[in-house]
């Protein structure tokens, strides 16, 4: 699950909702800025945002984390809102061999009118 939540090229597979996603750069080896855009249902206008991404494998447990911030070659678009995320995360906890639990925290402002 650790893996998949990384794998920007598989989401396209299991995110319908996904429109565009990328790596824009690894800062360190745990940490890097990446760009997602993701389909609002009508009359909401399409949402994307730039995150700075950390993330930190604990034996069988994981912890994934982001946060917005700005990025000069990536200015908000005129055909989306650029929603912010305050603080966004997910930690995978190993339960067996095969077996997880997830908990995912969202706190984000979709911004535009709602």
């Amino acid at each position: 699950l650790y893996d998949v939540l990384h794998d920007t090229e598989y989401r396209r597979k299991w995110d319908p909702n996904v429109i565009e996603t990328f790596d824009i750069g690894r800062l360190t080896v745990n940490a890097d800025v990446g760009y997602y855009a993701w389909r609002c249902p009508k009359p909401l206008k399409n949402r994307d945002v730039v995150t700075l991404r950390s993330w930190l494998p604990m034996g069988s447990d994981y912890i994934i984390m982001n946060y917005s911030v700005k990025h000069p070659k990536y200015p908000p678009r005129k055909d989306m809102v650029r929603a912010v995320s305050i603080q966004t995360g997910y930690l995978i906890q190993g339960t067996g061999a095969k077996s997880c639990t997830i908990t995912y925290l969202a706190q984000v402002d979709p911004k535009g009118n709602l």
